[in-house]
């Protein structure tokens, strides 16, 4: 059971980083400002 929790936990952690890697990819290319940009606007 404690393995199980471990693994799971384990998961979750790797899912988040590669969640924030791709979210400061998105960043970098500037997507983010135009988007906040717009919603702003509207």
């Amino acid at each position: 059971m404690l393995n199980q929790a471990v693994l799971v936990r384990g998961f979750w952690v790797k899912f988040l980083y590669f969640c924030r890697a791709k979210f400061a990819a998105v960043v970098v290319n500037g997507i983010r400002v135009s988007f906040f940009s717009n919603s702003i606007a509207n």
